[in-house]
C-alpha cells in the first residue's frame, strides 16, 4: 500500500498532473489591464472606500453593519492611497535617475 502511494505521487510529478497546478497557475497568472483602468483604480479604490464611508451616514441607528462598513471604507480607502502613493514615489525616482539631455558634461 505504501509504495503504491510513493510510485503512485513520484509519477504524478514526473507527468506534471499534480492536483492543484491548474488551479494555482490560473490563480497566479499575469493580469494586464488596459491603461487607462489601471491608471484610474487608485482614485477608484479612493472613490469606493468614501462612497462606502459615506453610506454609514445612512444605516439605521444601531445596526451590526457599521463597524463592517467602516473598516470597509478604511481599507479601500488606505489601498487607494498606498498605491498612488507608491506610484507617485516610483514615477518621481525614475525621473530624478534619468539623465538630463539637455545640459552640458564636462569632457
Amino acid at each position: 500500500m505504501h509504495s503504491n502511494a510513493v510510485s503512485h505521487s513520484a509519477s504524478t510529478a514526473k507527468n506534471g498532473d499534480e492536483p492543484g497546478k491548474k488551479v494555482r497557475k490560473f490563480l497566479f497568472r499575469k493580469l494586464w489591464l488596459p491603461r487607462a483602468i489601471y491608471e484610474a483604480l487608485p482614485y477608484l479604490y479612493i472613490l469606493a472606500g468614501l462612497i462606502t464611508l459615506i453610506s454609514g451616514i445612512y444605516l439605521p441607528d444601531g445596526t451590526w453593519m457599521l463597524p463592517y462598513v467602516v473598516l470597509l471604507g478604511l481599507v479601500c480607502l488606505h489601498a487607494g492611497l498606498a498605491v498612488a502613493t507608491l506610484r507617485y514615489r516610483y514615477s518621481h525616482r525614475r525621473q530624478k535617475d534619468q539623465p538630463d539631455h539637455n545640459t552640458r558634461h564636462p569632457k
